[in-house]
């Protein structure tokens, strides 16, 4: 495991967003014995009037922070920077603006700590982090890009992207993604791609499968509808954003009233249509320490995303936290999912119709719940589990710094 180090890490989302990956790499590394300066989503498009509220927080966490020179230490070794940077491929003279004020403060918020020869770890590829990579950077910086999703199909500046993105493929010492759909599209403009999907923290998890405890319904005494709340309760937890489809959710709510369907997560799009139905329990974001509990008391739990061009590459971190609980899992057929299911045949695949995903819940439901079901399913997730992920990328970024260290001539 990588120790004594002195990362920067450019992150996707804020740290006290829905708890991921970047929140749970950046945390072990810490643990390791590296110092590590977790730089918040300095974003990857211009913003919409829908950010509004991201914005108005990203705001507020830079003002409190002024007291301590932009800095929030949240974790010992781990302090999180919330820079006000201008928008991604914005004019030269935004991007000036970025290179010569306000990119130098992360620098000098990263001295200020005695940080020194950094390692660079990103997960953005637009031209605000190839700046800020530029800047940071030594001649022994190891350079690190984590790619979870296909960046130039979401920009609003596709051929920007793709060329920052290339940019960023010839400085990178080390390349990561989620999926082989990722990989492919990578290794037309790198050579090597190491796939690591979305880990899960098993101990997080332990004896969540116990049946004797899977009637636990106190969480939902402090809803409207706790009361009528009865089974079988059909759980999700993640964010109800754009990518979920809610005419199929809703449309099986409908079709089930005598179902609960329990949702745990922020609410990203408004849910009008799902607040309709009485039989639908949305409990909003809770701390990801208590995730466990909520679903122990979930009979099924669903991933009900919608089929396009972005969930062609999405690896639900969701997946393999639902297996560690030794939840049976209903999903749609996104081909990451699918590939998952070829691999283990441990969940169920549905399609986007109601009739088709209900039948998917309804054969979830009949499958048997004893111990060894519950073990097969929490082995699967063992296999993604965050300390094993973690120490074999340690181990590729240590072997990409040898190899760099070796000269011609030199034995």
């Amino acid at each position: 495991m990588l120790s004594g180090r002195d990362i920067i890490y450019i992150s996707t989302i804020e740290w006290s967003f829905i708890w991921q990956q970047n929140q749970e790499i950046a945390l072990r590394l810490a643990r390791a014995g590296n110092r590590v300066l977790y730089v918040e989503n300095t974003g990857a498009r211009s913003p919409r009037i829908g950010d509004a509220a991201r914005i108005i927080s990203r705001l507020r966490r830079w003002a409190t922070s002024l007291a301590s020179h932009g800095l929030s230490e949240v974790a010992p070794n781990l302090f999180v920077c919330s820079p006000l940077i201008l928008p991604p491929f914005g004019s030269r003279t935004q991007q000036a603006l970025n290179r010569r004020l306000l990119l130098p403060i992360i620098r000098r918020a990263a001295h200020r700590l005695g940080m020194g020869n950094f390692l660079l770890w990103t997960y953005l590829p637009t031209d605000t982090a190839v700046s800020l990579i530029e800047l940071m950077r030594t001649p022994t910086s190891p350079i690190v890009y984590y790619c979870l999703t296909d960046f130039p199909q979401l920009s609003s500046e596709p051929e920007k992207m793709r060329e920052s993105e290339a940019s960023l493929l010839r400085m990178s010492d080390v390349v990561f993604t989620s999926c082989v759909q990722l990989a492919e599209r990578l290794e037309t403009m790198t050579n090597e791609v190491h796939i690591f999907p979305m880990g899960v923290d098993l101990t997080a998890f332990d004896n969540v499968g116990d049946g004797a405890a899977a009637d636990d319904l106190s969480l939902y005494e402090d809803s409207e509808k706790g009361q009528s709340l009865r089974r079988p309760i059909i759980g999700y937890v993640g964010g109800l954003h754009k990518h979920v489809d809610f005419d199929l959710l809703a449309s099986m709510a409908a079709a089930r009233p005598e179902w609960s369907w329990v949702f745990v997560g922020p609410f990203q799009e408004r849910v009008e249509t799902l607040e309709q139905f009485p039989n639908i329990y949305l409990l909003g974001p809770k701390p990801h320490q208590e995730l466990a509990r909520y679903l122990r008391s979930f009979d099924v739990c669903i991933v009900p995303y919608v089929k396009s061009a972005y969930t062609e590459t999405v690896v639900p971190v969701k997946l393999n936290e639902y297996l560690a609980a030794g939840k049976s899992v209903v999903s749609t057929s996104l081909p990451t999912v699918c590939e998952f299911n070829e691999r283990h045949h441990v969940l169920t695949i549905a399609g986007n119709e109601r009739d088709e995903f209900l039948a998917g819940i309804e054969m979830a439901l009949s499958l048997p719940n004893d111990e060894a079901t519950v073990t097969r399913r929490r082995q699967v997730a063992a296999l993604a589990d965050w300390n094993v992920i973690v120490e074999t990328m340690s181990d590729l970024i240590e072997l990409s710094e040898a190899k760099k260290s070796v000269r011609p001539g030199i034995a």
